[in-house]
């Protein structure tokens, strides 16, 4: 019997936030922090806010403000309100941040070698385009049934 590809998608999603933990252990962050910080870094010090977040990961943005005030918390990030719009709050990375920039990055990098050994890379380029291609289907999707209500 085939396997149901969502179910194949939450064991798989199970199984990188259960190894992204154990890989962040040392770092006192989560694998959502990580993430987060991951995407700050590539950003290099461009101006980011919550919302990009949002819509970078696809996730609520109750679930963003408090992967950011964990953050915060630990002292990796700081915000500022914008001086056009006091609602909308920069994210910017503090020292601490950038000291563990290196050490956030192998962990990530480390964990896509094991999760992806064994897979020849033309799969993973067909694999790559196939996910993007679900998350665009499923943001469409939400969008659409968003317009209905």
């Amino acid at each position: 019997m085939d396997q149901n590809i969502i179910l194949l998608l939450k064991q798989l999603n199970l199984s990188l936030e259960q190894y992204g933990r154990n890989q962040m252990k040392n770092l006192d962050i989560s694998p959502s922090q990580s993430l987060v910080l991951e995407y700050l870094f590539f950003r290099n010090g461009d101006i980011v806010y919550a919302t990009e977040l949002h819509e970078k990961f696809g996730i609520s943005k109750s679930a963003i403000s408090s992967t950011l005030k964990g953050l915060k918390k630990k002292g990796y990030v700081e915000t500022a309100t914008n001086p056009e719009d006091d609602r909308m709050k920069q994210i910017f990375l503090t020292p601490k941040a950038f000291a563990m920039k290196e050490r956030i990055e192998s962990g990530l990098q480390e964990e896509q070698r094991h999760l992806c050994r064994e897979i020849p890379s033309q799969h993973l380029e067909i694999m790559k385009k196939g996910l993007n291609t679900m998350i665009h289907n499923l943001r469409q999707e939400s969008a659409r049934r968003k317009e209905q209500w």
